[in-house]
């Protein structure tokens, strides 16, 4: 079950390792996945990936890496997507893919605190921790002890756009105790944030759903959440978070992501952004395409903002299906 607990006034500090000894910064990479059962089955999986920024290491000064095209000056990539000159990847600069500290757990998670942050001189990545900080009290009835990991999307092009990002927690041991996360509905352009307690390695948990999220989905459903984050031997980690979506009906939806890290280096980040520089574009796309095969080629009933099932036209056809 989701806990919750008001926001303190006050944030406890922790003691954190020496930076050396911090999860790596790390990109993520593996696949997505999205299987409805319900009213009509319609299945699909592509890879993904997921920027690991350790945001504790991040605000005690561990930089992410500045990636320029230089070494790409001949590549296909700047001859088809013509960005010569312009970034890889970068958290100070517009880049092709850029980590901004400012699109992540939006000061309305606590805004009375914003321009406190401001006023008491925090740079954006101090600021981004504060937050995660009060949106674990807030959301999961408590802050980690120990480091703070992000599976984050970046803005691509420009361009930021993220179903849903991940907030890891752990123990002053590196043990898994938290999760957050942060999920957009794209069509509403709306966040709401689930914050949930580990049982280290290995969790399982439910809740009743409480946002809207997909035009094919009723508000009235229950999520069962399974998590398992591994750490591996290069200090990267392993991560599958999978929801199970269910309702009166029984199993409508399963979905979601399964991860492994490797160190966010220079050369890894271009490897990675060849084979997929518009990752952001491509998901966008995704979306819009299933969602229109499952209108107009599937015909599934189009769902209400906030709306339950027995108020659906999901409801109605079901019904007549079933007689």
């Amino acid at each position: 079950m989701t806990t919750s607990a008001h926001p303190s006034d006050t944030m406890p500090i922790h003691e954190l390792p020496q930076v050396s000894n911090m999860l790596l910064h790390q990109l993520f990479q593996g696949t997505t996945w999205h299987s409805r059962l319900l009213p009509s089955v319609h299945k699909f999986a592509y890879p993904y990936r997921y920027w690991g920024v350790n945001i504790s290491a991040l605000a005690a000064g561990e930089l992410l890496p500045e990636v320029s095209t230089l070494a790409l000056a001949k590549s296909m990539l700047n001859k088809r997507i013509g960005i010569k000159g312009l970034l890889l990847f970068s958290a100070k600069k517009k880049a092709l893919q850029q980590f901004c500290a400012d699109d992540y757990l939006h000061p309305s998670v606590d805004d009375d605190d914003a321009d406190n942050d401001k006023k008491n001189g925090l740079n954006s990545a101090e600021t981004l921790e504060q937050r995660l900080k009060k949106a674990f009290i807030k959301y999961a009835g408590s802050a980690p002890a120990g480091e703070m990991m992000g599976m984050v999307v970046c803005r691509n092009v420009g361009l930021y756009f993220s179903p849903v990002n991940f907030y890891l927690g752990f123990d002053k041991e590196q043990i898994p105790t938290h999760l957050l996360a942060e999920v957009s509905n794209t069509p509403w352009d709306k966040r709401h944030y689930y914050g949930f307690l580990l049982d280290g390695t290995d969790t399982e948990f439910c809740h009743d759903k409480d946002f809207h999220v997909s035009p094919f989905n009723p508000i009235d459903q229950l999520y069962r959440w399974q998590v398992k984050v591994k750490k591996q031997s290069d200090n990267c980690l392993q991560v599958r978070i999978a929801i199970n979506i269910s309702d009166a009906r029984g199993e409508v939806l399963k979905t979601g992501v399964k991860m492994s890290g490797i160190p966010m280096t220079q050369t890894t980040i271009r490897d990675s952004l060849r084979k997929n520089p518009l990752m952001n574009f491509t998901s966008l796309t995704r979306i819009y395409w299933h969602a229109f095969k499952l209108y107009a080629i599937k015909k599934v009933p189009y769902i209400n903002y906030d709306e339950k099932l027995a108020d659906s036209q999901q409801h109605v056809k079901d019904s007549t299906d079933i007689s």
